[in-house]
């Protein structure tokens, strides 16, 4: 059976995986992942390629729930609604052998949305609270053959904590570049020649990030830094 469960945010050592569907199909499973490429921080992948990482449940950046068997009573805690703004991001556990995850932003999280549903009653909401799925994960764990297929290693930075290691760092005129933003609040002395090799690294993660986004997405990634750079 088919499971979506949620990651949020919360302070402390407790279980952080909270159950919001059971036997629904999100994804479908791509038919090109075999030809998978090698990740590479240089290599600009076709449209219809996947990055794969194999050996994945031995990399340090592996969740932990990657490195055991799915067992469905261990994620018997329900979603609740006061805890739909702290979602990291979704999974959904399906055929048995394959984890889909998918990035939850701001802009996938809907609020106050007001809509009429055109199925076979049409029905009027007028604040609903939504999670707009994606028709393609942002990364694939399958776990018969221990390899986690990706686009973008941006889009998978905050669900696998630490796999910014593998990216490329930010060129000089990049890291002066981004240094240049009205959200960031430089000290005195403190400029690009400053930056180590794992901010450099960060830096052109989100510089490659905020390139990708539209300009309602830049919108409220600057207005969530404001929230947090309070000046």
């Amino acid at each position: 059976m088919n499971h979506t469960i949620a990651k949020i945010r919360q302070k402390g050592t407790g279980f952080k995986y909270r159950k919001i569907l059971t036997g629904e199909t999100l994804y479908t499973l791509p038919d090109d992942l075999t030809n998978h490429v090698e990740y590479s921080p240089t290599h600009n992948l076709d449209e219809d390629c996947w990055f794969g990482i194999e050996d994945f449940s031995q990399k340090e950046y592996c969740l932990d729930i990657l490195q055991k068997d799915f067992v469905s009573a261990e994620y018997s805690t329900c979603l609740r609604h006061e805890e739909a703004d702290r979602i990291d991001f979704i999974f959904s556990y399906q055929d048995d052998n394959a984890y889909y995850f998918q990035n939850i932003t701001k802009s996938q999280l809907q609020y106050n949305r007001r809509y009429i549903n055109l199925g076979d009653r049409f029905t009027f909401t007028s604040n609903s609270r939504d999670i707009a799925i994606n028709s393609i994960p942002d990364a694939i764990y399958i776990n018969n053959v221990d390899i986690l297929y990706f686009k973008k290693l941006s889009s998978i930075s905050k669900i696998f904590v630490g796999i910014d290691t593998l990216y490329r760092e930010a060129t000089q005129e990049e890291t002066v570049e981004f240094l240049e933003n009205e959200f960031i609040s430089l000290q005195e002395g403190f400029s690009a020649e400053n930056v180590k090799q794992a901010n450099r690294k960060r830096i052109a993660m989100a510089v490659d990030a905020i390139n990708s986004f539209d300009d309602a997405q830049r919108t409220i990634v600057f207005d969530c830094i404001r929230d947090y750079c309070l000046t």
